[in-house]
């Protein structure tokens, strides 16, 4: 059984998307991360202290402040490029990888030796949803300490046996660079209400809650609504 583990990527005011990661059953949530668009590791940190989910599973102490440090907390790099950017859920169900690098990969030099190969593999699977690199999370990017330690790569797959055989094939697997991985269904968490669709595995359930929700306390939830989300 994976234990429960709560994982977060400092992007770069402050937004953010959480994927609630699933057991191999598709049962049960055994996992959150979440990626924060935020300008300092400070703002990052207030935010998640305020989060609902973090709060139920950290606590509060007596004047109800969420102490945050035990979180990890990662600089995602996302890799911006068009072609590393397909829908989720498109030709199979989306996939999380989260993967962390053996202390001597950066060392030996081995990450970046392959890193071409790497990126020239996920560009030809054509499902992959977004990618990139985890860095130690440092207040300045251009910090050299902060240096790659894993991945995290979201992509779309038939199935567990296929999301499995697709990031062992990845060179960057293959090549020993990883000291773990894990893959991981996941459920995207929408905090604006809007963008829902109706489970896949169970149709008769009702996934409009959140929209119900937010519609209830006043929140602005649809098209006309909210123009600048709108496509």
């Amino acid at each position: 059984m994976i234990g429960l583990h709560l994982l977060t990527f400092f992007v770069t005011s402050t937004e953010y998307y959480a994927r609630n990661s699933l057991s191999s059953d598709l049962q049960r949530t055994i996992g959150h991360a979440m990626c924060i668009d935020s300008p300092t590791i400070d703002d990052c940190r207030e935010a998640l202290s305020r989060d609902p989910i973090i709060r139920s599973l950290i606590g509060v102490d007596d004047d109800g402040q969420c102490d945050v440090s035990s979180v990890p907390l990662y600089r995602w790099r996302q890799i911006r490029d068009h072609t590393l950017r397909m829908d989720d859920g498109r030709n199979g169900a989306p996939t999380m990888l989260l993967a962390f690098d053996r202390p001597e990969a950066m060392s030996d030099g081995l990450r970046e030796q392959v890193q071409n190969e790497h990126l020239e593999y996920l560009i030809r699977s054509e499902r992959i949803v977004a990618a990139g690199p985890l860095h130690v999370a440092t207040q300045e990017k251009s910090d050299p300490k902060s240096i790659a330690v894993g991945t995290l790569m979201i992509f779309n797959a038939e199935d567990r046996d296929d999301a499995i055989e697709f990031v062992e094939n990845d060179p960057m697997a293959a090549a020993g660079v990883y000291e773990t991985m894990t893959v991981h269904r996941y459920n995207q968490l929408d905090v604006t209400g809007k963008f829902v669709s109706e489970n896949l595995y169970y149709p008769k359930q009702n996934t409009y809650q959140m929209k119900e929700a937010m519609e209830y306390w006043g929140y602005p939830v649809d098209d006309d609504q909210t123009t600048w989300l709108n496509w």
